[in-house]
């Protein structure tokens, strides 16, 4: 049985179907409507949130724990929780994640400004490297004989429709959508080749070679692989070899991984960070949903991954969101009042992103409104701290859950990083340089991350952040049976360590529950 249903968004209107048993989220997801579901459809991000204009939809215990009275008189429901028995007439509302803020750039390099110029010569051929981000995706063309980025591009990972972290995605793989998936990420990646092409005023055919990096999840999403056994012990990746193919006649290179939680992406940016030549102990941090984390010199080299969840992408955070224009960025608290950047900073405010986390964590430590325990003062305890309001009102809060989800991310990183740094044998002094990798790293305030215990304070100014160094080693590999000699060669030498076997991580972890 099929239940038709009008969607509404802004000015337009389209009648589809919804199957019997299916969730209105689940509907939207069938017909590519645009619709954030950072946890996958579990209940428990809110962000799917839609509203009932005619016809019924009876609220749901869940809908009654993330909307006012009025606002369920009004209709808002969450859409993976909305089982509709009967016609019904509903409003979806824009997805601020196609605008996310993505980093593309390595360190402080420059790009030459060529848009708009016909590169059509004879003899002139491009490469293309992409970083494959759970959220979002960067790719650059660079031509060959001059070895200068030229042209960088970003998108958003559509994938995230299915659930913001790996996790979701293992889940929604293995409950047969697997082939949705694939699919997904191959459009937006030959999409985002098109436009590195199209951006130069170039034409395919000069195109050599693109290699892409990305974690172990992504790799098998892309390829069709089955993810059973990646979700669930013992976490046995299909493959982690070299992968080659070839897209519309152009060569593909995908980076190997080293694990189930070591993926390409880090094999990637150890090479980008000279890893193969290093001589003095270096200590490499990506944070995001999953820490990744690697030590050592280009002898030995030992790799951990710790499962943070996903609060430092504003994930399962009650005004969370990712880095879009109006995600509140930075915040200051003086006299008890918060300031706050955002994003674009001409928005006002419609979220917080990861570093704004960080930042309003670090601040009601500082003013006392919070203890070293995470625990909020009384009188903000049961309806949060507030930051600032939106232009309809609403005033966004930071809450008490808010704290705990941070709290967990946190530990799980700190802990990561001292039981990396005590296995391998070393200590602060001994490490010479952090490498900072990713978006969230590179747009971090490191005193406040180390303020609250995210970033130990003895290695604060050995920090360097980096960037997207996942990118920066795709596009040293592509063209280059060097790089990718150097790639192989940080892949044989590196070690896993894994967190959850090691006796003292679990200690760790409790101890740096506290900031």
């Amino acid at each position: 049985m099929k239940i038709d249903i009008i969607v509404q968004k802004g000015m337009e209107e389209k009648r589809i179907s919804c199957l019997q048993g299916e969730s209105i989220l689940e509907m939207l997801l069938r017909n590519n409507m645009a619709v954030s579901a950072v946890c996958g459809g579990n209940g428990t991000c809110g962000k799917c949130k839609i509203r009932i204009l005619e016809g019924e939809l009876p609220a749901t215990m869940v809908d009654r724990s993330f909307f006012s009275k009025e606002e369920l008189a009004m209709g808002y429901r969450l859409g993976c929780k909305a089982f509709p028995k009967e016609w019904c007439k509903i409003q979806i509302f824009d997805d601020r994640e196609e605008e996310f803020a993505v980093l593309s750039h390595f360190q402080d390099e420059k790009r030459e400004n060529i848009k708009g110029e016909r590169r059509q010569g004879e003899g002139i051929f491009y490469k293309i490297g992409i970083d494959i981000g759970t959220t979002t995706l960067a790719g650059q063309i660079e031509e060959i004989e001059k070895r200068g980025n030229i042209a960088t591009c970003t998108a958003v990972n559509h994938q995230r429709k299915y659930g913001a972290d790996v996790i979701s995605r293992i889940q929604a793989s293995n409950g047969g959508k697997r082939e949705e998936l694939k699919e997904s990420i191959r459009k937006d990646l030959k999409d985002l080749i098109e436009d590195l092409i199209q951006e130069i005023g170039g034409k395919r055919d000069q195109v050599r070679e693109i290699v892409l990096a990305g974690n172990t999840v992504m790799i098998h999403l892309l390829m069709g692989y089955s993810c059973e056994t990646l979700g669930s012990h013992p976490f046995c990746p299909v493959n982690t070899d070299w992968i080659y193919e070839t897209w519309d006649e152009i060569p593909v290179t995908i980076l190997p991984s080293l694990s189930a939680f070591i993926g390409g992406d880090i094999l990637s940016g150890l090479y980008a960070c000279g890893w193969e030549e290093r001589e003095e102990i270096a200590l490499f941090l990506d944070l995001g949903t999953n820490g990744e984390m690697a030590i050592g010199t280009r002898r030995e080299i030992l790799c951990t991954s710790a499962a943070a969840g996903p609060a430092f992408e504003g994930g399962n955070i009650t005004w969370g969101m990712g880095s879009v224009p109006g995600a509140i960025c930075s915040v200051n608290i003086e006299g008890g009042k918060a300031s706050y950047e955002t994003i674009m900073g001409r928005k006002p405010p419609i979220g917080i992103c990861g570093t704004g986390v960080t930042e309003i964590t670090a601040e009601l430590l500082k003013a006392k409104i919070m203890d070293h325990g995470g625990l909020l003062s009384d009188c903000y305890f049961d309806m949060g701290y507030p930051i600032g309001e939106t232009k309809e009102g609403k005033v966004i809060t930071f809450t008490q859950k808010d704290i705990r989800e941070f709290q967990m991310a946190k530990a799980a990183i700190r802990a990561g990083i001292e039981t990396l740094i005590e296995r391998y044998g070393t200590s602060y002094e001994k490490i010479q340089k952090v490498y900072l990798a990713g978006g969230f790293g590179y747009c971090m305030n490191k005193d406040k991350a180390a303020a609250i215990g995210l970033l130990p304070i003895e290695l604060l100014l050995k920090i360097s952040s980096v960037g997207n160094s996942s990118l920066k080693g795709a596009v040293l590999c592509a063209g280059s049976e060097e790089g990718k000699r150097k790639v192989e060669w940080i892949k044989r030498t590196a070690k896993e360590m894994n967190l959850a076997k090691e006796k003292g991580f679990q200690d760790l972890y409790l101890e740096y529950m506290y900031f």
